[in-house]
């Protein structure tokens, strides 16, 4: 068996790399699948304790109905997770930011400010 040239030596080096970057993201798939299945149950855990809680509160229709709205977004939210991979929901990611990258851009700056306040956890 004769040594590997410096191309060869590149070459396997190159396969090796590629061959664990397609199990790296194999991983982070399945562990993406991982919390969208339990984002899901959550989802719906928490619409139905909506329901119970408002209905056990004896509060008047207005609430029921709002809590009732609430809990049914929940529930679709949680059906097109169930019934999309991530694969999927990253090309639709894709799709609309650029078809509306302005829009997506401005979205993002209000969650990561909405998401800063939350985190930033000093009651102001």
């Amino acid at each position: 068996m004769s040594p590997l040239n410096g191309n060869e030596k590149v070459e396997q080096v190159a396969e090796e790399l590629k061959k664990e970057a397609n199990e790296l993201g194999r991983e982070i798939r399945q562990r993406a699948e991982d919390v969208k299945k339990e984002t899901v149950k959550q989802l719906n855990n928490a619409a139905h304790t909506i329901r119970k809680e408002v209905r056990d509160a004896k509060v008047d229709k207005e609430a029921v109905e709002k809590a009732d709205i609430l809990a049914k977004n929940l529930e679709k939210t949680a059906h097109y997770l169930n019934t999309h991979s991530v694969d999927q929901m990253g090309d639709q990611a894709t799709r609309v930011v650029t078809k509306n990258p302005m829009r997506a851009v401005a979205i993002a700056l209000i969650i990561g400010f909405l998401l800063g306040l939350m985190l930033r956890g000093d009651n102001k």
